[in-house]
Formats: structure tokens, C-alpha cells, sequence
């Protein structure tokens, strides 16, 4: 036995890109239960499996400190994304994108083979950890994990499993649909329990079809994101030249001995309170769009995350038929309950989401609002200025090169408030179709959940 692990150590076990597995553990990480694609996978027999700690089948080539993030997140009840190198019963290996939810008292692993470019760095990445936990210790290994992400430019661990399980779900989607041999319709056979199944199943597809409208928005979701974070530095910056603008006319006109350093001085007072005022509404605005960054990132997570159970759920009752299932029994309702479970409690999160972005947006939209009226009065004081400079021949103060230089960032401005201000409404206006959507996906969630109860009370 143990000559015939080492000649597959090196081997990698059959994963096919079309399947799909998970696994349900208690709070210790023991298996309660998983689907046949997980079993199969492993070279384990169910009841070798069940009753088992789930590091049954961890490979001895996995960094330490990998589960150590692990765990950092689930035991603060929040979901987390790895890629995991496993090893088959007979020692074969193989690698996952393991996304992990908490659920009550359990945690749900639903794992797919990974085949995105980010994937190769990460092996690498592995390695460096792997060989300076033989040398060092774990501190030292989770400073250079961090080190070693924010150089392919993640901000954290968390920025960076949200983007590999979009990756991951991208690259999976693109592949499937170029090769559609494995995407053959189950028969579900005529009996009553098969039929009530196949209702189950294209219930199921339906719902997945709606969330893929989510998913497909992802782009635009990231494309909002840098949007507001990138023209809430620009209005920043431009607030803050006016700001340095107004300066400079304040010190022009104490030099200027004659009746007209008054006008000017009244003149820069204003240009600086307005300036003050509008760089307070700014940084409103960059508030409001950090805070809206925070609800598109959690979005996106979300999103990727449903679709991905919505995948788990139509694979396990498609594979249900392909098994020849013909009875609801006890380990198929813990099962198919777990999956919808977890599908709802993300969908009522997904569903507060854009009521609270738009919240967000309406407050930016006040906002800009309020910043296109201060810019509109300071037009009215550059134009005077402007008039007043025009009455000395000798403009040796500058008046009049200052009162230009802010018209152009007044009209700077202008136009930026204009850009993120049609984007907002645009934004408000979609995200209100969403709002839609997602009562339309409850009702289906309820329909299924009912249909669940159904078949689990059916005679046969």
C-alpha cells in the first residue's frame, strides 16, 4: 500500500472543469456529509469520511499559514476563499479554489478546480511559504504571504480571495462554454419523487439565470467603484488648488497700497470661504464613495459567491439523477436544506445591499448638488474679479492671470461635478432594477423552499 502511494504522489487525480463539490463540517472541521463528486474525488469511501477531521485529505505541500487565514475567518464568522492543494486516499493530489460559509453551527466547503492566471502565481507563492516555515516559523510566513500579495497589488487577504473567486468563476464559465459536451440534460426518469426532482432542478437553473444578470454587472459594479474613488481625488485636488488660489489673492492684496486692495481683499475672502465650504462637501463626497466602495466590493463578493452556491445546488440534484436517486432520505435532506440554506441567508444579505448604496448615492447626489451651487457663485465672484483687474493697466499683483487661473478651475470643476453627477443618477437608476430583481429571486427562493418541503413529505 505504501509503495503504491509513493509511485502517485506526483500524480494529480481526475477533476474534471464542469464538476463541482462540497463538504459539511461541524464547528471542528469534522465531516458530517458531503455530495459523490467529493467522494469520489477523494478515493475515500463515504463512511470512510463522514465522522473524519476534514484534514483527512489536507496535502503535506500546503502552507501552514493558509489555514491559519482559514480559520482567522470563519472563527470570526465570515466567509473565505483559498486555493488548496489536496491529496487522495491513494495519494494522488489535487488542487481546489475552496470558497468556506459559515452556517449556524456548521461550515459549508464548495470547491472547483482552478484554472485562472492567477493560479500559477499562487503555487509559487506556496512554495516560498512552505519552505520559510521549515526554516522560521509561522509569524514569519504570514508577514511574507501579505508581502508577497500586495506585490501582484492586493491591499489584503481579503482583497485578494475576493478577486481569485471571480477570477476563478470567469475563467471557469469561459471554458465551460466553449466546451458544452459535458452540459447534457439529466433524465430524471417518471416516477413521482425523479419528476418533482426535475421541477426542483429547473427551478433551480432559473434562479442560477437570475443571479447570472448580477453577475454579469460585476464589471460595471468595479467600473462604478474606481469611478467615484478616482473623481472624488480629482475634485479634492482641484478644491485644494483654488484653496492655494485664494492664498495667493489674499497676500496680492495686502500689497496693494490704493483703494483696490479692499475690493480684492473682500474678493479673495470670499474666493477662500467658498473654497473652504466646497473642500468640506468634497470630502463628503469621498466619504460617501469609501463607504460606497465598501458596499460594491461586499457586492461583489456576494454576487460571486450565490452564483457559485446557485452552481453547487443545480450540480448536486443533477447529480442526484445521474446517481439514480429515487427516494428522499435523511443525508439528502440534510443536503439540499444545507445549500438552499446557505443561498438565502447570502441573498437577504445581497438584497439590503443596493438599498444601502443607494441611500449612498442619493446623499452624494445632495451633495453635488450643493458643491454645483457653491461653484456657480464662485463663477460670480472670478467674473467681478475679472472686472476689477481689467481697471489697472499695471497688473504687476497678478490679479488678473489669478481671476483666469480660477476660472479654469472653476470650469475643471464644473465638469466634474457634471461627470459624477450623471454617473451617480445612472447608477441610482440601475441599482433600482436590482432592487426589482432581487424581490423577484425571493419569491423563486420561497417557491423552491416550498417545493424542498414537498417532495421531503411525499409518499411513495
Amino acid at each position: 500500500m505504501e509503495n503504491r502511494i509513493n509511485n502517485t504522489q506526483h500524480q494529480e487525480a481526475k477533476f474534471a472543469i464542469h464538476e463541482l463539490f462540497f463538504s459539511i463540517t461541524d464547528k471542528e472541521s469534522t465531516i458530517i456529509s458531503g455530495n459523490e463528486t467529493f467522494v469520489r474525488i477523494s478515493g475515500y469511501a463515504k463512511n470512510e469520511l463522514v465522522g473524519e477531521h476534514h484534514n483527512i485529505v489536507r496535502h503535506k505541500d500546503m502552507p501552514r499559514v493558509v489555514f491559519k487565514a482559514f480559520w482567522d475567518y470563519l472563527k470570526a464568522d465570515k466567509p473565505v476563499v483559498a486555493y488548496v492543494k489536496n491529496r487522495t486516499k491513494n495519494g494522488e493530489y489535487y488542487w481546489v479554489i475552496a470558497a468556506v460559509f459559515p452556517l449556524q453551527e456548521s461550515y459549508i466547503s464548495i470547491r472547483f478546480k482552478p484554472t485562472s492566471a492567477l493560479f500559477s502565481s499562487i503555487k509559487e507563492i506556496y512554495y516560498k511559504l512552505r519552505s520559510l516555515e521549515e526554516k522560521m516559523g509561522m509569524p514569519q510566513s504570514e508577514e511574507l504571504l501579505l508581502e508577497l500579495l500586495r506585490g501582484l497589488g492586493y491591499r489584503d487577504y481579503t482583497h485578494f480571495m475576493n478577486t481569485a473567486l471571480l477570477n476563478e468563476l470567469r475563467e471557469r464559465e469561459k471554458i465551460l462554454s466553449l466546451n458544452k459536451t459535458h452540459d447534457k440534460e439529466s433524465d430524471f426518469g417518471k416516477d413521482k419523487f425523479t419528476q418533482s426532482m426535475n421541477s426542483i432542478f429547473t427551478k433551480s437553473k432559473s434562479v442560477l439565470e437570475q443571479y447570472n444578470k448580477w453577475f454579469d454587472k460585476i464589471d460595471t459594479f468595479n467600473k462604478i467603484k474606481s469611478m467615484f474613488e478616482q473623481k472624488s481625488l480629482t475634485l479634492s485636488s482641484l478644491a485644494r488648488e483654488i484653496v492655494l488660489l485664494s492664498l495667493n489673492a489674499s497676500i496680492a492684496s495686502y500689497k496693494l497700497k490704493d483703494d483696490g486692495g479692499e475690493t480684492f481683499s473682500v474678493l479673495a475672502s470670499d474666493i477662500r470661504t467658498n473654497s473652504k465650504e466646497n473642500d468640506l462637501l468634497i470630502g463628503n463626497i469621498y466619504e460617501l464613495s469609501q463607504i460606497l466602495s465598501e458596499f460594491l466590493n461586499e457586492t461583489v463578493f456576494l454576487v460571486s459567491s450565490i452564483s457559485l452556491q446557485m452552481q453547487m445546488v443545480t450540480y448536486f440534484i443533477q447529480e442526484q439523477a445521474q446517481n439514480g436517486t429515487q427516494t428522499y432520505s435523511a443525508e439528502l435532506d440534510i443536503n439540499i436544506q444545507t445549500l438552499f440554506e446557505l443561498v438565502n441567508i447570502h441573498h437577504k444579505k445581497l438584497t439590503t445591499l443596493p438599498i444601502s448604496m443607494n441611500n449612498s448615492i442619493k446623499k452624494t447626489i445632495n451633495c453635488l448638488e450643493e458643491l454645483e451651487g457653491q461653484i456657480m457663485y464662485l463663477g460670480y465672484v472670478q467674473v467681478y474679479g475679472i472686472i476689477e483687474s481689467a481697471r489697472y493697466v499695471d497688473d504687476t499683483h497678478g490679479f488678473g492671470k489669478i481671476f483666469l487661473q480660477l476660472k479654469n478651475l472653476i470650469t475643471q470643476t464644473s465638469q466634474e461635478i457634471s461627470f459624477v453627477s450623471d454617473m451617480s443618477k445612472n447608477f441610482y437608476n440601475d441599482n433600482a432594477k436590482l432592487i426589482e430583481n432581487s424581490h423577484e429571486i425571493t419569491a423563486m427562493l420561497s417557491d423552491l423552499k416550498q417545493e424542498i418541503k414537498n417532495i421531503k413529505n411525499m409518499e411513495y
